[in-house]
């Protein structure tokens, strides 16, 4: 009986362990490492982390995934001003992540001003803003629903039109990158 005993005890004893090893490896596993140009980013939970003017940033999307979204010239000078206005239709069917997606504008460019509007405030609280009241010095970013996906500039707004919630953040995130100076 001693033997069977001990040997039951070794077998949990083997059994409670390797559970343990492999919390321990799992949870000190190193973060997976990705550069793209200058910049090096670490996988953290699908998460890519990178530093930016010595400031880090987190992204749902590696740049490399969003190189496809074009941009033209136009819309990559309007994004150099310092102040942007973000907008939307409250009454869109993404209109959620819109709102999200004037949060995450704001998060992320805190070397620019950046001023959340939409483009019908009946009800609430924020500015009323559409393209007809964008300048040179303080561009619109209007965000819309579509059945194409595109970003384009008509005089001094940007037309970012998104087909669905994933779509939406790809797009301000590669407009984001490009404002950081990340992608070109």
């Amino acid at each position: 009986m001693d033997r069977k005993m001990w040997m039951g005890l070794f077998i949990a004893f083997i059994m409670v362990f390797s559970i343990f090893g492999f919390v321990v490896d799992f949870a000190l596993q190193p973060s997976q490492k990705l550069k793209y140009g200058d910049y090096k980013f670490r996988v953290v939970d699908q998460r890519y982390i990178t530093k930016i003017d010595g400031q880090e940033h987190v992204f749902a999307f590696f740049p490399l995934d969003l190189e496809y979204i074009q941009l033209t010239d136009d819309v990559k000078r309007l994004l150099a001003a310092p102040v942007l206005t973000i907008t939307y239709n409250p009454e869109s069917n993404l209109s959620q992540n819109f709102g999200e997606a004037q949060y995450y504008f704001e998060l992320q460019l805190q070397n620019k001003a950046v001023e959340r509007a939409v483009t019908n405030n009946q009800g609430l609280d924020l500015p009323q803003k559409s393209c007809a009241d964008a300048t040179e010095q303080q561009p619109v970013i209007e965000l819309q629903t579509g059945v194409a996906s595109k970003i384009s500039a008509e005089g001094n707004c940007i037309v970012i039109t998104s087909l669905d919630a994933y779509d939406v953040y790809q797009q301000v995130e590669r407009i984001i990158y490009i404002t950081l100076g990340v992608m070109s």
